[in-house]
């Protein structure tokens, strides 16, 4: 039986949880720290993000809808210049019902006032539910998220599982870039721009300016996996525009799933 956020009582606790964290966690002096990286670097890592008692539960809920619906995916998209995508997703729908503490991540009023400090303006709900929250886990050896941008202009990302970083799976950006879908250029990016290589622990988080910010995945290799949330909010000039969806879709289903 399905446990909505309502009923689920970490779901219930979890704006608390995340408030006391960020108080001691992200303080004033920290965050100017961040406000700057990110306006230099347009990504920025969020240490140590969730909070101790959500991280195991977040876990064993987000690994739990991985084993039972995730899909494997294999594609190359001409739309970002034929890079890889070869990972096993989860999409929104199914989330959204088998994972109350996800949703509650998504919509906390905690998790969205920290982003908007750091990112320097508010940040809001994608308008497309499709984009709100996926899960990705690359569990096989070549497994990757290759170079891409996105169509939103925010995407915060939440680590529940990384290898060390020896075996891949470490994050690279390339910030202050463009994404012209009618010609793709991938390469030009990577020579007009540097890239900048992050890895990450379980329990840390990252956001990125994806509509200017080229990024991957580094791909993984050996026995090992690396799970994510991937939360995509929205500016507010993203409201204003028209925005379409082929790369989500085709990767984690679209609301339609």
């Amino acid at each position: 039986m399905t446990v909505t956020t309502q009923e689920h009582p970490l779901a219930q606790a979890s704006e608390r949880l995340f408030e006391q964290h960020f108080a001691s966690q992200f303080t004033a002096e920290k965050l100017t720290g961040l406000q700057t990286a990110f306006q230099s670097e347009h990504i920025v890592p969020l240490r140590n993000f969730c909070p101790p008692e959500l991280l195991r539960p977040l876990q064993e809920e987000a690994f739990g809808i991985m084993d039972g619906h995730g899909v494997d995916r294999k594609f190359a998209f001409d739309i970002t210049d034929g890079t890889p995508r070869q990972m096993t997703t989860v999409g929104q729908p199914v989330i959204k019902e088998h994972g109350p503490l996800v949703h509650a991540t998504y919509f906390s009023s905690a998790v969205k006032t920290l982003l908007s400090q750091v990112v320097g303006e508010e940040v809001f709900t994608c308008p497309y539910a499709g984009e709100h929250y996926v899960i990705s886990r690359l569990g096989k050896s070549g497994d990757t998220h290759g170079w891409h941008w996105d169509d939103y202009t925010y995407g915060f990302i939440l680590v529940l599982q990384a290898p060390d970083y020896r075996d891949g799976g470490f994050v690279q950006a390339v910030p202050h870039t463009s994404w012209d879908k009618e010609n793709p250029d991938v390469h030009g990016a990577l020579l007009k721009s540097q890239v900048r290589s992050y890895a990450f622990e379980a329990g840390d988080a990252y956001v990125v300016k994806t509509d200017t910010t080229m990024h991957r995945v580094y791909p993984i290799r050996g026995e090992t996996s690396r799970t994510i949330v991937n939360m995509t909010w929205a500016s507010g000039d993203d409201l204003r525009r028209e925005i379409t969806h082929e790369t989500n879709d085709a990767l984690f289903g679209g609301v339609g799933a």
